[in-house]
């Protein structure tokens, strides 16, 4: 069953927080959806970047943290975030991460279609014009990326581009032996300025239900899958300069 959690705002900190946190507590046969929005300009990076060539070209006053997932630099001035995590009961959490990938970036590529908006997965099918050259094949949740890796900068292979090839949406992942965290970002700058972000939010749950065989559900109570104490303890982890610099 997957359920969408209300959507909210917060610090970096507090968002990476509460995505490990739910990675950790989310229940047998569940899957959450969230998407949510950044209280202070804040800059992302993939776990396995090294700290001081993201800092080098990242903008001094921006809050800078080292993410669970992989994945490349992620700046959130004007992006729409989103994560989704799957217990490892659910059938669709021990799709091949490349497989995987690709399924939730066509759910983005359909819900986008619907709403009158061309795009396409790289490398690019047969009828599109994006450059095909630029998309990289190793799985999203394995790349051994360059420190300087900007995630809109260069497209891998199964991301959502639009026609002229710029890219619209990337994510990385993280697998444990609990489940699996996906978190994703669409570029706004890619997109209509007059684009519904509702709509679309609505229209990629429905696609993601029907591409992952997830029905939609709702929980009486959702309260006990934000543990406070694990959301504390993981605010104290992504705040610590030692995470944040360990490479």
């Amino acid at each position: 069953m997957l359920i969408a959690l209300p959507n909210a705002f917060g610090d970096a900190i507090t968002n990476m927080a509460i995505d490990a946190t739910l990675l950790a507590t989310i229940p047998t046969d569940l899957a959450a959806f969230r998407h949510y929005g950044w209280l202070e300009p804040a800059t992302t990076f993939g776990y396995a970047q090294g700290y001081h060539a993201v800092e080098n070209i990242t903008d001094k006053d921006m809050t800078l943290v080292r993410r669970m997932t992989g994945g490349g630099i992620v700046d959130h001035r004007n992006d729409w975030t989103y994560a989704l995590i799957l217990h490892r009961s659910l059938p669709c959490s021990v799709i091949p991460a490349n497989a995987l990938y690709e399924r939730i970036h066509r759910a983005i590529h359909l819900a986008l279609q619907e709403m009158n908006v061309e795009s396409c997965l790289a490398p690019c099918p047969k009828d599109c014009n994006a450059p095909q050259s630029q998309a990289k094949q190793t799985p999203p949740e394995t790349r051994i990326l360059r420190p300087v890796s900007q995630c809109f900068v260069t497209p891998a292979a199964n991301d959502v581009l639009r026609r002229d090839g710029q890219k619209i949406a990337g994510a990385a992942m993280k697998r444990t032996r609990q489940g699996l965290l996906i978190q994703g970002s669409l570029d706004r700058d890619a997109l209509p300025e007059n684009f519904d972000w509702a709509q679309f939010q609505s229209r990629l749950l429905t696609k993601l239900t029907s591409i992952l065989s997830l029905p939609i559900g709702q929980l009486d109570d959702i309260r006990p899958l934000f543990n406070s104490e694990q959301i504390e303890h993981e605010k104290e982890r992504f705040a610590d300069q030692r995470w944040n610099q360990k490479r």
